[in-house]
């Protein structure tokens, strides 16, 4: 087995174990949405986080190549999953009993700081990250990276300062128009 197959695996199960957060949370809004009452922003937030666990799994394949694999690039590359598995916990409320009742919007502006600060660290440690597999790597990513690197890390910087629920409305909606764009533009292929 190769050093990259190896170290996978870990990063894998973390990506896998946010994924299984937001599926599991989904489901149990599903299940007793008698007594849940759902909050379009936070249900976007939901596609969101589910897009960029998705897409992180598609683009850490652009480590395959690396050599040699030293224990702090090993540790830094779990950075970005273990970041993207504690949004996931925190979107959600703790798994509560189908018959108790749960207000996703109050859940939603209770955690809104944490996850965004959250979330908003995945900015800065990716720009890392893309350094880190090279400068050819880096200037190959383009202007459009930059820029859209610098939207999203501004944009969950304000959301998480921010109460202002046209903010957030308009913003959820912003965030997946340009993660959906970005993800089919720069990380079309695996490569």
């Amino acid at each position: 087995m190769d050093p990259f197959s190896y170290l996978s695996v870990l990063i894998s199960i973390i990506l896998a174990l946010g994924m299984t957060r937001v599926l599991a949370g989904v489901g149990e809004m599903l299940q007793a949405r008698s007594r849940r009452r759902l909050y379009w922003v936070h249900a976007v937030w939901i596609a969101n986080l589910f897009l960029y666990l998705v897409v992180a799994w598609w683009i850490f394949y652009r480590w395959r190549n690396q050599q040699p694999w030293t224990f702090f690039l090993f540790i830094f590359v779990l950075i970005s999953p273990t970041i993207l598995y504690l949004a996931s916990i925190i979107l959600f409320p703790p798994e509560s009993a189908p018959d108790e009742f749960v207000d996703y919007k109050t859940h939603y502006y209770s955690n809104h700081r944490a996850f965004f600060i959250v979330f908003g660290l995945f900015t800065p440690v990716d720009i890392i990250d893309s350094l880190l597999k090279g400068r050819p790597h880096f200037r190959a990513l383009g202007p459009l990276y930059f820029i859209s690197g610098a939207l999203f890390f501004a944009g969950l910087v304000t959301a998480a300062i921010t109460r202002n629920e046209r903010y957030h409305q308009c913003y959820a909606i912003i965030f997946l128009v340009q993660t959906t764009a970005i993800s089919f533009t720069l990380f079309r292929t695996l490569s």
